[in-house]
């Protein structure tokens, strides 16, 4: 059984500040709490989400870099994990992402060894299950319809749902007016997601576009931010779309919204979704796979299909514009967020991790 005296190593193919990173740090501080022992060994140099930095300074986390695993990278990042598990000697080693389960098969064997799927491209799902399921190390995902998908694809999976920590108080809107610019007296629709394809924010931009008087703030960065700038000025909405890297206060910025979006292509499931939930923030998103096999739209979420922006805009101007609505929203995000916390989250980490040893 895992007692006090375990120790477990979660893995990362990559650091970074995405909300799979993000997870492992709520996940790593919860399990220490716990009393385990906790290792984290991730890939690169790129910055850590401020919880990750939060928990390694408190002296009850370690964090192991190892090299970028792109390219010809992935065998030097795999001896170096290979290290890592002997200096460390974990009792469970936990990869996130599909893609650390091969070489946690190498440099720790598959005794004891559990990979977590946090979400897949549709087309990826089935060669990433077939490679998983012949490494011989145990999965789990993160969302329901990730579970089902996985299994279909002959990937016998665990499901284990992320949580969050309670919501921060909100910011301010005079705060965002002085910071970001934002207009205190307008209607404010937040995306906190990566400027990526997956997460689509051109679909974001259209969206917001069409409603009059209502800005959006994109808070996250990413590869596609001058084309999220070409697409505000060809829309005409330039000054009412806001960018921002991801903060370590994202959280309090998003509570000062009023409607959470994400309008993404995939996920598998979404902490900003319970974020929002758990800080009162009404959610309108694309039913795309991760979301839409996981909310029920009318009751966590206004939902609409990937890519249609006409549906979008309704949505967001329903949920502007009717209270009864917004506050129907809010009240079954609260029963969302509190079946997704972080005491849920390890508990469920745990009662798997017992099982690994156990077998």
């Amino acid at each position: 059984m895992v007692d006090q005296a375990s120790t477990v190593l979660l893995v990362l193919s990559e650091a970074g500040t995405g909300g799979m990173q993000a997870m492992v740090g709520l996940l790593a501080g919860g399990l220490r709490q716990s009393g385990i022992e906790v290792h984290i060994a991730a890939g690169g140099d790129s910055p850590m989400p401020g919880v990750v930095n939060d928990v390694v300074a408190s002296g009850g986390v370690l964090l192991h870099r190892l090299p970028d695993p792109h390219g010809l990278g992935l065998l030097s990042w795999t001896r170096a994990l290979r290290k890592v598990v002997h200096t460390v000697r974990p009792s469970i080693v936990h990869g996130h992402g599909l893609r650390t389960a091969w070489p946690i098969a190498l440099a720790a064997g598959r005794r004891r060894s559990l990979v977590t799927c946090h979400g897949l491209p549709p087309d990826d799902l089935a060669r990433s299950a077939r490679l998983v399921a012949r490494s011989g190390v145990q999965a789990a995902a993160v969302g329901p319809g990730l579970v089902d998908d996985l299994r279909r694809a002959g990937l016998s999976t665990w499901l284990i749902e992320n949580g969050v920590a309670p919501a921060p108080s909100p910011m301010s809107r005079t705060d965002l007016e002085t910071e970001l610019g934002i207009d205190a007296t307008v209607p404010l629709v937040i995306q906190a997601a990566r400027l990526s394809p997956q997460k689509d924010p051109l679909l974001a931009v259209a969206a917001v576009a069409r409603l009059e008087g209502v800005e959006l703030l994109l808070l996250g960065g990413g590869p596609l931010e001058s084309e999220v700038q070409t697409r505000a000025l060809e829309l005409g909405v330039r000054n009412r779309v806001h960018m921002s890297p991801w903060r370590a206060d994202a959280r309090a910025i998003l509570g000062a919204g009023d409607v959470a979006l994400l309008s993404s292509r995939w996920e598998g499931q979404p902490l900003v979704v319970v974020e929002a939930a758990a800080g009162g923030v009404p959610v309108v998103a694309t039913s795309c796979p991760g979301v839409g096999d996981w909310l029920v739209s009318g009751r966590e979420a206004l939902l609409s299909p990937v890519g249609d922006v006409s549906a979008l805009a309704s949505n967001l101007g329903r949920v502007l514009g009717d209270a009864s609505l917004r506050a129907q929203l809010v009240e079954a995000g609260a029963v969302l967020a509190r079946s997704h916390t972080i005491d849920t989250m390890v508990a469920a980490h745990v009662r798997r991790y017992e099982e690994l040893v156990a077998s």
